[in-house]
């Protein structure tokens, strides 16, 4: 279906399930409309998860990564990050913005949308793990949930 979505999930699956549990699921976002919240939560209902609402976190995808609420900055985090430990290690910084970089590649800058169910330590679960971080990528075409759960 989307040759870029399997190659980025054929090279981070077993690098990051080395310190979490990996979801990941992507399709195309057509006849899908509503506001951010609205979008996620259908995508994330579609694959058996809980929906959260208005407690989607909206990222600026274009914002420099050290900006508060920065898209690629939280992706970095949450792969830098051990997620029991946040003061603990998880990927290198080179290979966590190198993953950020190819997960915000999948989507068209012009129209991306960046969500998380995290921010700042706190979270609303969705798959109900003692520790999760979750964020809903999507543009004019696709959609895409990359979901890391603690062990």
């Amino acid at each position: 279906m989307n040759d870029k979505a399997q190659s980025f999930i054929a090279k981070w699956q077993a690098i990051l399930e080395e310190g979490a549990l990996v979801k990941f699921a992507y399709g195309p976002r057509e006849g899908q409309s509503g506001n951010h919240c609205d979008v996620a939560d259908r995508f994330v209902q579609t694959l058996g998860l809980k929906t959260i609402g208005f407690n989607w976190q909206l990222l600026d995808a274009g914002a420099p990564k050290a900006e508060t609420r920065s898209g690629k900055g939280e992706l970095i985090k949450a792969f830098t990050q051990n997620l029991e430990n946040p003061s603990q290690p998880w990927l290198s910084r080179r290979e966590g913005e190198a993953c950020a970089d190819e997960f915000m590649d999948l989507f068209d800058p012009a129209t991306l949308m960046l969500v998380s169910n995290r921010y700042d330590g706190l979270w609303n679960p969705i798959a109900g793990g003692a520790t999760e971080w979750g964020f809903v990528g999507f543009d004019d075409k696709m959609i895409a949930l990359l979901l890391l759960v603690e062990r």
